[in-house]
Order: structure tokens, then sequence, then C-alpha cells
């Protein structure tokens, strides 16, 4: 098994506005595997607020491809991921790359479509939200997308929300991104009630969310950065209703499949979240969207780069198809 890295700059569509800064471009890396002339691929995010090292990245990228070149023929992606993971401890970010492409591969070589390897099915009932800002709200309006999803969490943001709800009735959701306090979110529940929405994501910092335990609310709540391993679903399932999953954060698609199963054991409903990234990346989550109560799956549409044939998710509609692995090839440069 042949690897190769590749370095990538994603210019946004738009600026993109969370409560913890201001942001117009990403960085990446597209991982490739190859084996009998046949390519796997993933990917990974340099998200300025993880503070990923990058050239820590890339030789610990470098000693996980020399070690895949002995690779022998018999492998499977779980197996592999276990094997490198106590073999080399790798970044999470970095190793959701790998681990993406390794199933990949292999469902190319085997021509099984990674829904099918993971037990998943091809139909995804459950639509994606579209993130709005306060600088790109009104133009995606007119995108046709069934569920909306804002980003709060700074001031002037309740206004920002009543005038969007003067022009858009439909199903919407909101995420703070941690940037209320406990006393900012308690001002804002009824309003945000009246509004009817969905569904309110990571509305206080982990540090103080325990003191929501216990209390009932008039919409579920859902956390984000409180999630960053499946250590911490236990503690999530006393205070959140929804745990949001991203192959990122968790490592890749073989430790998702065991938070998926662990969350539904605790009662946890799911939702399948994304970092701004490529139809690579957003296509492994996608090919998992059967198991998922909530889709936030838009990331392909905050990038410029298209390096496949065709985007995973169609006006919140994910489509999937039955050839091997993510189901299309890929033009990286």
């Amino acid at each position: 098994m042949i690897g190769r890295i590749h370095k990538v700059n994603y210019p946004l569509v738009y600026p993109f506005k969370l409560s913890y800064g201001t942001f117009y471009e990403r960085e990446g890396l597209i991982v490739e595997l190859k084996q009998k002339e046949v390519s796997g691929w993933g990917e990974m995010s340099f998200v300025p607020y993880y503070g990923k090292d990058e050239a820590n990245i890339l030789q610990q990228l470098r000693t996980i491809l020399k070690h895949l070149e002995s690779v022998g023929p018999d492998w499977t992606p779980w197996d592999l991921y276990r094997q490198l993971d106590h073999e080399f401890a790798p970044d999470h970010f970095l190793m959701s790359a790998i681990d993406c492409a390794l199933y990949d591969l292999y469902g190319r070589l085997n021509g099984i479509p990674i829904w099918q390897i993971t037990g998943g099915r091809k139909e995804v009932v459950v639509v994606s939200s579209l993130t709005l800002t306060q600088d790109d709200w009104e133009e995606k309006l007119d995108w046709n997308w069934p569920v909306l999803k804002l980003k709060m969490g700074f001031e002037g943001d309740m206004d920002l929300l009543r005038d969007i709800r003067q022009k858009y009735p439909g199903a919407l959701r909101i995420d703070a991104n941690s940037g209320w306090t406990l006393e900012g979110f308690d001002e804002r529940v009824d309003r945000l009630a009246e509004w009817e929405i969905e569904l309110v994501e990571q509305p206080v910092p982990t540090e103080v969310d325990d003191q929501l335990a216990g209390r009932q609310f008039p919409f579920p709540l859902a956390a984000d950065e409180s999630m960053q391993g499946i250590e911490d679903l236990e503690r999530i399932a006393r205070i959140y209703d929804v745990v949001n999953i991203k192959l990122q954060k968790c490592g890749g698609i073989t430790p998702a499949l065991e938070i998926i199963h662990r969350s539904k054991d605790l009662g946890l409903q799911l939702m399948a979240g994304c970092m701004t990234e490529s139809s690579i990346g957003i296509g492994a989550m996608a090919h998992l969207g059967s198991f998922f109560h909530y889709l936030d799956l838009d990331g392909e549409y905050l990038i410029t780069p298209i390096f496949g044939s065709q985007r995973f998710v169609k006006e919140g509609k994910v489509v999937l198809g039955t050839n091997g692995g993510l189901g299309q090839d890929f033009i990286v440069k």
C-alpha cells in the first residue's frame, strides 16, 4: 500500500463567523492510499481553534504511511485502525483521514460501498441542515434547503434571529458554539421556543453545562464542543438529548461506529456533523447517514474546491450509490 499526501487550501465561499472568531479560508490534508492501482481517499482539516501543529501532523503521517507500505493483501480497515491506534496513537483528525481512506480503498477493491460495509442503508431519510451566518443568510434562504441552522452566540444574535424568522418560517436550528452564559441562555429560552426552534446546539461552554442537567427545555439540546470522544458519552447523556459526532474529532469511521452504538445504549439521539471539508470528508460521513436522527453535512457548500464528480448532499438530501468505497472518483492536484 502506497500513500500520498496532498496539501490543500480552501477559500471559503463566505466568511465563517463563530462565537470565537471569523475565518476566511481553511487548510487541510488529503490522504491518498493506493493498492493495485486503486486509490482510497481521506481528509483532515486544520481548524484554527483546535490548534493543530502541522509539522507534527505531517511527521506522524509520514511514519504511518511508511508502516502501511508493509501491509499484506489481507487487511481490513477496522483491524488496521486498531493496529495504528495502538502503535502510533496518532492525532484524531489525522487518524480520521487515514481510516476513511482505508474504508474507501477497501470498498473499491472489493466492490462494496461504505454504507454497506458499515451495516447502514443506501437510502437516508433524514435531511441535512444548511448553516447560516449573519453575513450569508439572506442569499442562502434561496438555496431551497429544507432545514437551516443559524450560528449564534454573539451580541445582537436575537435580533438576527428575529429578522430571519420574519422571512423564513421553516425548520430552524440554533448553534451557539458555547457562546452564551447560563444566564444568557435562560434569557433566550422563551423567545427561542416562541420562534419554534427545533434544536439548540451547545448553548453554553462545557465548563458549566453540567448546570443544565435535570432541567426541561422546550427543544432538544445537542452536545458538540462537549463531545470529544467516547469517554464523554455518559456525562453527555445526563445533560443533553443529542450528541454531535464528527469523524475528525473522534478519529474516523471505526471509532464513530463505536460511538454510535454506545450513544444508542445511553438513549442519546445522534447528529452527524462535519468540519469545513470537501466531498471527500463529507462523503465518508454521508455513507453513515442512515444511523442518524439529525444531519449537518453542508461542508461541501462552504468551500470552493470540488474534487469529485458530484456532491454527496443536494438541497439537504444525501445521495449515495452502489459503487465501491465512497462511490466516485476524485482528482486532487
